[in-house]
């Protein structure tokens, strides 16, 4: 990432944009539209990122590709980015963005890893680990890894409970990696 307490504070103020115009769903969407779009278009960067390109054109080129895609709101504060030369930030600020959303709306996201898809029937039972340190709504994200083999791994802000079979495979292998033999016997 480039400058990253700049990055949240245009994610902020976004967010902040986004509450008064009561738009702060939309502008998560917006977000997610905007920057995958420019994750996926190596030449679409390479045009914003151009110094010889007037910053009129540069709006225009992105008031043409999401007009009627992402809402005239987001689009203002775009090109108000655009303005202020900050185009290569604008992918960067979905995930400041989504965290101060959460943040405000109380929305708790859990990131439960298994090696297979798993129903919501049994995510609502894997958040009970930790239910007790969570308040309000809960987001699930779940994240497949066959590398863990089996079992889970749930993650909640910097609390991580790992009940996979590949954690409990090294505890075994560091206990089998000390020699309890002792020589003289």
């Amino acid at each position: 990432m480039k400058n990253t307490l700049l990055i949240r504070r245009y994610a902020k103020a976004f967010l902040e944009y986004a509450i008064e115009n009561k738009m702060t769903e939309q502008g998560l969407a917006d977000l997610e539209l905007l920057t995958a779009t420019l994750q996926d278009n190596r030449e679409l960067r390479s045009i914003l990122s151009q110094p010889f390109l007037s910053k009129t054109k540069k709006e225009t080129i992105i008031s043409r590709i999401f007009e009627g895609k992402i809402s005239d709101k987001t689009l203002k504060f775009i090109k108000l980015m655009l303005d202020k030369n900050r185009h290569d930030i604008i992918p960067f600020i979905l995930v400041p963005y989504r965290e101060f959303y959460y943040e405000y709306r109380n929305i708790a996201e859990v990131t439960i890893t298994t090696a297979v898809k798993i129903d919501e029937q049994i995510q609502q039972k894997l958040v009970w680990f930790v239910k007790d340190k969570i308040n309000g709504n809960v987001q699930i994200i779940n994240k497949i890894d066959k590398s863990i083999i089996g079992g889970f791994i749930i993650n909640y802000l910097d609390y991580q409970y790992d009940r996979s079979i590949r954690n409990e495979l090294k505890k075994l292998q560091g206990l089998f990696d000390e020699n309890l033999y002792i020589k003289g016997y």
